[in-house]
């Protein structure tokens, strides 16, 4: 990627993303958002745009940032490019470069070197509406969303520990056995997980279950949920219940 096709592509400005939304490679959601840019910066480079254009695009496919260096490891991928728009290929007019003629021969350092632009990318607070964060770029609304999900699981794992007060209730196993019957377990050498799993929060502020489809995620969580609000009707002498909040419990609800 010369000095003299980047020159180019700044002449024609905004035609070679219409392209790209011709070739179905990014919505028009995208390349307005990088119009918009360009339209209150305007010595900001094609890279920018692009960049902008692609953080846009990783929104509509359920990703909170664009990773640079997984965008140059595996840009089909992460791009969702078909695969012949990455073969190597003649000289472009302008206006029908590809994502590809963009990436090729791009390294990192020089990738982050052009969304060097204080009034586009910041790399923390600020109001830029791009935050370049080690090698994610995120819309700055987005990232700031992660920084106080990050905030409020390291204020709640500051908390005072819950093992002692779990251990003092007798009924803790009990209620474990009631939920997780021998022959309900799934059993792998000998051991629920899913019951290990129940245990584990049981006895922290924070847990994440995790597990791949048809694991039983969202069994384990319902009868967690259950041990949790027994638990705390123990403590409480049935006085006090607790309030749960539940947001997209599975991923066809994500997804709807």
């Amino acid at each position: 990627m010369n000095a003299s096709f980047l020159g180019s592509l700044i002449q024609g400005r905004l035609a070679w993303l219409d392209h790209w939304v011709d070739q179905g490679w990014l919505r028009p959601l995208d390349r307005q958002f990088a119009a918009f840019l360009a339209s209150q910066v305007s010595e900001a480079g094609p890279l920018l745009l692009a960049t902008a254009a692609w953080v846009s695009q990783q929104l509509g496919r359920g990703h909170v940032c664009l990773d640079l260096s997984s965008a140059l490891r595996e840009p089909a991928r992460v791009l969702s490019l078909p695969d012949d728009v990455l073969r190597p290929q003649g000289t472009a007019e302008p206006q029908e470069t590809s994502p590809a003629d963009l990436l090729r021969g791009l390294s990192l350092a020089r990738w982050k070197q052009a969304l060097a632009h204080p009034d586009l990318v910041g790399q923390g607070a600020g109001n830029t509406p791009l935050v370049l964060d080690g090698d994610r770029v995120y819309l700055r609304r987005f990232w700031q969303y992660e920084q106080t999900v990050r905030q409020d699981i390291q204020a709640r794992l500051a908390w005072p520990s819950a093992a002692a007060r779990a251990e003092a209730l007798p009924d803790l196993r009990l209620a474990l056995q009631v939920l997780f019957p021998r022959e309900d377990a799934q059993e792998t050498a000998g051991v629920d997980w899913q019951q290990v799993a129940c245990a584990l929060a049981a006895r922290s502020h924070f847990a994440i279950v995790t597990g791949g489809p048809g694991t039983g995620k969202t069994t384990t969580v319902v009868r967690l949920l259950a041990l949790l609000q027994h638990l705390a009707l123990q403590a409480s002498s049935g006085r006090q219940r607790l309030r749960i909040r539940l947001a997209a419990p599975t991923g066809k609800a994500a997804a709807r």
